[in-house]
């Protein structure tokens, strides 16, 4: 069986075991970076998976990890639902 990974730079498709190692890196790198502000995880998870001779997709990791967007849009924030009290 083979397959495609979106956190990978390329659309090839990857065969089982490599869609394990993928995997098994994403989770290194989590574990490696625990308790580390999203962008830290994201640069590690990216080393892991460099490491196992992939070419990581950091933006699709950065989106996952929610690296570059820390807060709720504006509209959100300003909705009655949301605001305390």
């Amino acid at each position: 069986m083979t397959t495609g990974s979106i956190v990978l730079e390329t659309s090839d498709t990857i065969d089982e075991r490599t869609s394990h190692a993928l995997a098994a890196a994403q989770l290194k790198g989590e574990s490696r970076a625990k308790g580390r502000a999203p962008g830290q995880v994201v640069e590690s998870i990216a080393r892991e998976i460099r490491g196992i001779g992939l070419h990581p997709n950091v933006t699709e990791l950065s989106r996952r990890y929610q690296a570059g967007a820390p807060r709720l849009p504006e509209w959100i924030e300003d909705a009655p639902a949301t605001r305390a009290g």
